[in-house]
């Protein structure tokens, strides 16, 4: 073990997982049909959000996931991302039993497991693709190190996915835990009678205390799980930040953050009333604004994110995809429909004959920041040869002729240039959606 990178936090945080392995969720669980957490986690998500670029295929990739926990985090990788190859790493080895249990359950054996540290992780001797370090980084005494220590097994164009606590949106948890320090609650790893006390004193409150209000709520002990106390009330070594103080751990590691990872919920001009009328000033101000300063923003107005969940890899020049204007352009584009939304229940509802009303796309893709409604025969001219494979600009616009070779009001003959206009906007409103990924062919 590397003697400079020595972490206090290892005891106390190993005795609490040890007692108490995270998360609890049963082994027969599982997020094959949770489009979101797919989505978020397939490595396809983020490196096209880093590089606007297509991965093709997932068999070569090498994906890390650090503080494994009891495999959660590994199974929702191992479904988000076919055939990759997975190494699971954690502390604690009651954990990673669990671990590999519920990957054996699910029919996964793409998976090794093995007992290290973060701190160690340079003795696996390899380099990945993408690492996850989801829900540790906040419980460490030296973020920086740490950072610069996942940086030593990323690949060159690898991405990392990992969060903090947010300081603001969790203020009132941190009041609690100083509070049952003082109590000597934390002293140990906490037991039952903690776990009791923490029940009796919120019972003893008034429902009006502030505490109460901003944490416990109106819910009776009983019903309050003792996995929601010990990740809270009596969670060792947590700690909350900012998004200055992440950009700057960053920075000082040679990384960069290029997108939150539930990017559709940081958008500043959705918490104005009408973000198409702002006043003058304030309209040009957010303009000006790049990533950081807007996701700064952003949580001074409204931190209601107990995560500041992103996605960063060494610094890089994206090439963006708002450059595609001209026919020209659209030459070697290939469209792709994601590979997470090809779900049997959108294949069906595309595909079917019957239905002539709009389509709602949040009700198949939760994630999105609103409403979509998609006129049908779009939808269909757009979508039914994706879900097949990936396609050319020609070869849709040929088929919206093939559909639509009439204008409806004037009825005179769609010309290929009015396709050209109507696929190409469609398929841009659908890729800033993040549901289409457009890749240029070289």
């Amino acid at each position: 073990m590397n003697q400079d990178f020595n972490f206090s936090y290892q005891d106390k945080t190993l005795q609490q997982f040890e007692r108490h392995p995270y998360p609890d969720a049963p082994l027969q669980d599982s997020p094959k049909n949770n489009i979101t957490l797919l989505y978020q986690n397939s490595l396809i998500t983020s490196y096209y959000r880093r590089y606007q670029r297509v991965i093709s295929s997932l068999e070569d990739c090498l994906i890390l996931d650090v503080a494994c926990g009891t495999g959660y985090t590994t199974l929702i990788l191992a479904e988000a991302n076919p055939r990759a190859k997975i190494i699971a790493v954690d502390i604690s080895p009651a954990s990673l039993k669990i671990a590999e249990e519920r990957l054996s359950y699910h029919g996964f054996d793409n998976v090794e497991y093995q007992v290290v540290a973060l701190e160690e992780l340079n003795q696996l001797g390899l380099q990945f693709d993408y690492i996850n370090a989801s829900d540790i980084l906040y419980l460490l005494p030296d973020i920086l190190l740490a950072l610069k220590q996942l940086g030593t097994v990323l690949k060159p164009q690898g991405i990392i996915r990992s969060n903090l606590h947010s300081y603001y949106q969790r203020l009132s948890y941190y009041r609690a835990q100083t509070l049952f320090k003082q109590m000597g609650l934390m002293e140990g790893n906490p037991e039952e009678i903690e776990l009791g006390i923490v029940r009796e004193f919120f019972s003893a409150l008034g429902d009006r205390v502030d505490l109460k209000l901003k944490t416990w709520g109106q819910q009776k002990p009983e019903e309050v799980k003792d996995e929601t106390i010990l990740m809270n009330y009596l969670f060792q070594n947590d700690k909350g930040f900012t998004i200055p103080q992440l950009l700057n751990f960053l920075k000082q590691s040679d990384l960069e953050l290029f997108s939150m990872v539930n990017w559709w919920e940081w958008q500043l001009t959705d918490l104005f009333k009408d973000p198409d009328n702002l006043p003058v000033f304030l309209a040009m101000g957010l303009a000006n604004l790049d990533l950081g300063e807007q996701l700064t923003l952003y949580e001074l107005i409204h931190p209601n994110k107990r995560l500041l969940d992103f996605w960063c890899g060494r610094p890089y020049s994206a090439i963006k995809t708002e450059s595609i204007k001209t026919t020209e352009d659209w030459r070697n584009i290939q469209v792709y429909l994601h590979p997470q939304l090809k779900t049997e229940s959108f294949q069906q509802e595309v595909l079917s004959s019957s239905h002539l009303f709009p389509l709602n796309l949040k009700d198949y893709f939760p994630f999105l920041p609103q409403e979509i409604w998609l006129d049908r025969t779009l939808l269909t001219a757009l979508f039914t040869p994706l879900l097949e494979q990936a396609c050319s600009l020609h070869v849709l616009v040929q088929r919206w002729l093939a559909i639509r070779p009439v204008d409806p009001v004037t009825l005179s003959p769609t010309t290929e240039a009015d396709a050209f206009m109507v696929i190409s906007q469609a398929i841009m409103d659908q890729e800033r959606l993040g549901i289409i990924l457009l890749d240029q062919q070289l």
